[in-house]
Order: C-alpha cells, then sequence, then structure tokens
C-alpha cells in the first residue's frame, strides 16, 4: 500500500503495453467470431421481415453480408419499415452486449490487473473472472437501456388509453412526462458513463449496482472531468482508426493490385465479383474455391484489426476509470488491488481504505 503512486505518464505507458498483449487481442477475435454469426442472423429476421422467405434470406445473409446488409437498409427505406431497421440495430446490440459481456470481461480483466498491479495478468483468472461475473456485466448496460425503454412504452400505453377515454389524458399527460424525463435520465446514464461499468467490476469485483451508482456518481456529480476524459479517449480511438484503417486499405489495394497484374483485369474482376457481389455466371469451381478463400482471409484480417482496436478501447477505459478514482475518490491507482483472492474478497483495504487504530486491533485479534 506504500508504493509509489502510478502517474498519468506511466499509465500510459501500461495502457500501449495491455493494447499490444496478443493474447487479449486473441480473445478479442474468439469474441468478435461468435458475435458475427449471430448478428447475421438478426439481420436475416430481419431481411425475413421486409423481403419473406426465411430460408432464402438466411442464406443470402451469411454467403453475402455486406450486400445483404445494404439491401435490408435499402428495402427499409424503399417500404417505411424503419421500425424492423432499429429492431435489428437492437437486437445487433443485445447479440454484441451478451458476446462482449464474456470476452470483454476477460479482457477488461486482465487489463485491470496489469494497471493497477504493473504485472503480467493470468488469462485463467481472467476468463473465470469473467464467467462469474458476465451478467453483472450484461445486466448493468442492458438494465438501463430497457428500463428507459420500458417507460417509454408504458407513457405511449397512456396515451393510449386517451384514446378511449379522452378524460383519462388530463391525468396521463403529466404520468406520461414524468416517466419519459425518467427515461431520458437512463439514458444519459448510459451514454455518458455505461463505458465505466466494466472497469467498475473488473476492478472492485462488484455487481451491477455498485456499477450503476459508480456510473451515475461520476456522471452526474463530476459531468466536466468524464466528457474531458471521454473526448481524450475518443480522439486517441479516432487516430488509432485512422492509422488502421489507412494500414488495412493499403494492404488490400497492394492485394487488388497483385491479383489485377497476377491474373489480368478480366479473371481479376471475377474473383473480386465473387468476393464482394454475386459470382458470375459458369465461374469455374477452382475460381470459386479461390474467391472463397481469398474472402476468408480478407475477414480473418479485418476481424484482427477490430480486436485490436477493441482491446484499445478496453485498455482506454479502465485507464479512464482509474484516473477518476484518483482524482475524485482520491484513491491512488496502485493502491487498488487487481488481483484478490476469494478468501480477501471483501477486504475494505484492498478498495484503499485505511483503517483506524480501532479496526487495526479488531481485525487483529487484540
Amino acid at each position: 500500500m506504500n508504493e509509489s503512486p502510478v502517474e498519468p505518464l506511466e499509465l500510459l505507458r501500461r495502457v500501449r503495453r495491455c493494447a499490444t498483449d496478443q493474447r487479449k487481442t486473441l480473445l478479442s477475435l474468439y469474441g468478435l467470431l461468435i458475435f458475427l454469426p449471430l448478428a447475421l442472423f438478426v439481420i436475416s429476421i430481419g431481411r425475413t421481415i421486409v423481403f419473406g422467405g426465411f430460408t432464402e434470406q438466411l442464406a443470402a445473409t451469411y454467403l453475402r453480408p455486406v450486400q445483404a446488409t445494404a439491401q435490408l437498409l435499402l428495402g427499409a427505406w424503399q417500404a417505411g419499415a424503419w421500425a424492423v431497421v432499429g429492431g435489428c440495430a437492437l437486437g445487433v446490440w443485445v447479440m454484441g452486449l451478451l458476446v462482449g459481456s464474456y470476452f470483454g470481461m476477460a479482457v477488461t480483466r486482465m487489463v485491470a490487473v496489469e494497471l493497477t498491479c504493473d504485472r503480467r495478468s493470468d488469462i485463467k483468472e481472467a476468463l473465470d473472472f469473467a464467467w462469474n461475473h458476465w451478467h453483472w456485466g450484461f445486466l448493468t448496460p442492458a438494465g438501463l437501456l430497457f428500463g428507459a425503454i420500458t417507460l417509454v412504452g408504458i407513457a405511449a400505453g397512456l396515451f393510449a388509453v386517451g384514446r378511449f377515454f379522452e378524460l383519462f389524458l388530463v391525468l396521463a399527460a403529466p404520468a406520461a412526462l414524468l416517466l419519459v424525463i425518467g427515461a431520458v435520465v437512463l439514458i444519459v446514464g448510459l451514454l455518458a458513463g455505461g463505458i465505466l461499468a466494466w472497469p467498475t467490476i473488473a476492478t472492485e469485483w462488484s455487481d451491477a449496482f455498485d456499477a450503476i451508482t459508480r456510473v451515475y456518481g461520476y456522471s452526474f456529480t463530476h459531468a466536466p472531468r468524464v466528457m474531458a476524459y471521454r473526448i481524450g479517449v475518443l480522439v486517441m480511438m479516432m487516430a488509432a482508426i485512422v492509422m488502421r484503417g489507412v494500414r488495412a486499405g493499403v494492404v488490400l489495394g497492394l492485394l487488388a493490385l497483385a491479383l489485377r497484374v497476377g491474373l489480368g483485369n478480366e479473371m481479376a474482376g471475377n474473383l473480386l465479383d465473387a468476393m464482394m457481389l454475386e459470382p458470375p455466371q459458369g465461374l469455374p469451381l477452382p475460381q470459386t474455391l479461390a474467391a472463397w478463400v481469398l474472402s476468408f482471409c480478407v475477414a480473418v484480417f479485418l476481424s484482427l484489426q477490430v480486436a485490436r482496436l477493441a482491446v484499445l478501447r478496453a485498455a482506454l477505459y479502465q485507464a479512464m476509470y482509474l484516473l477518476l478514482r484518483r482524482h475524485i475518490d482520491r484513491v491512488p491507482m496502485d493502491s487498488i488491488d487487481g488481483y484478490r483472492p476469494d478468501d480477501s474478497a471483501f477486504d475494505p483495504t484492498a478498495q484503499g481504505f485505511v483503517l483506524s487504530e480501532v479496526e487495526e486491533e479488531l481485525r487483529s485479534g487484540g
């Protein structure tokens, strides 16, 4: 507890080291590879609602995911079925949250240990931690969002009753206004401080209640500091996205150039069409297989870039949480015990609290 304090520059050094850890990248990649089929299944359901034919839409979505998603948006625009798009977006968000609550929680736990203890985290301990706490990681943001949706739905229900009993609108209007205000409070908490939920759970071994109270405590009582940190994280994330985007663009551009130089424009064009659009009629089987292999390699390459960005995001948000703990709660970052065995899970000194002399005597049995 008497270690030298962690300075912001040292914290950034640890963040950079965490973000380049291949173990965290692989964990993030595993989560991403599980999330993508689930997200495509949600999109196929949306396409079925708009176009009909579940089996055909399921096959089209998994075979041409980018084209299928674009067709869903275009079809919803033409049919005015924006509720379907909203439902699909919500479904994809829930699937991402469900998968991320395990893999993302494991990555966040590893980051929390390495930032607070400056030691290499144990991947098995992180996975065990995520298995025991994934439900809190899911329920905290999901509870805020679905709580807001429920309040808005109740407000709409009150107005719906007023369609049949107009006098009821006199009472429904103020009640609906209060419900909508409550929904806005929940949404603001989710947008402003929802990113702190996983770092809170990963660092403090806490549940959804503690995560939500800390989210609102920081977001509403110290909003300027939270927003300043969020802007800083956003700037660094945008810079990382641009750098990785340019790198990925150069790689894919050189790959397309090598295809056209080596195969010629016609054959290379057929392969690229088979990868991104519909394959030309009568394309030979070897070229079809080559298009599938190229598509798989490109998908893995792009997924790896996204996984690395996800790890960087987790490291930056964990550092943001530790800085808030330092400047608001006056808890030094190196006094937050990032690795606690089960027998000290409720040790107050692990949270940075200083015991009084009486408490020390009671604890020692004197």
